[in-house]
């Protein structure tokens, strides 16, 4: 007898749902224990710069994916927040280099605490995994993946 296949429209609408409700979560700025609201790309390059001291622009750029003139703005709006501090390169004066600010480095704190609290969440509406659900879990993100950079709308 063979098995049914799995009804992959309910999976769908599913997996759009998650989606619309990451994107909107996204769009949401939030205060990360400094008294700034900061949007996700904000955040995110303060994250680079904190788990990637004396950066620079190019070497962010490739981090995140996204144009050095990106960069460029960006840093400068977090310079201005006083999260980040530009710095000369001691050995190419040429160089700006970029470093997380004492504020900045509550910022980095207060992002892994968010994330440290969603892993929680997540362990507890999943519960402990066998390694075939795991495996399962990795398999089917991995297509949803492949699915998107096929379609245009994920890295390739």
């Amino acid at each position: 007898m063979m098995k049914e296949k799995p009804d992959l429209l309910k999976i769908s609408e599913l997996w759009i749902r998650i989606l619309n409700k990451m994107d909107a979560d996204e769009k949401m700025a939030k205060d990360f224990g400094t008294g700034d609201l900061l949007h996700c790309s904000e955040i995110h390059t303060v994250m680079a710069i904190g788990k990637n001291p004396d950066t620079n622009l190019t070497s962010l750029s490739l981090l995140l994916g996204i144009s050095k003139s990106a960069i460029s703005q960006m840093t400068g709006r977090l310079v201005v927040k006083g999260l980040i501090e530009k710095h000369r390169d001691s050995k190419n004066e040429k160089e700006v280099r970029f470093r997380l600010s004492p504020k900045g480095r509550i910022a980095y704190l207060g992002h892994e605490q968010h994330h440290a609290k969603i892993y929680a969440r997540m362990h507890r509406n999943l519960g402990d995994l066998t390694d075939d659900e795991f495996s399962l879990i990795i398999r089917f993100l991995s297509a949803m993946e492949k699915t998107l950079d096929e379609s245009g709308h994920g890295e390739k």
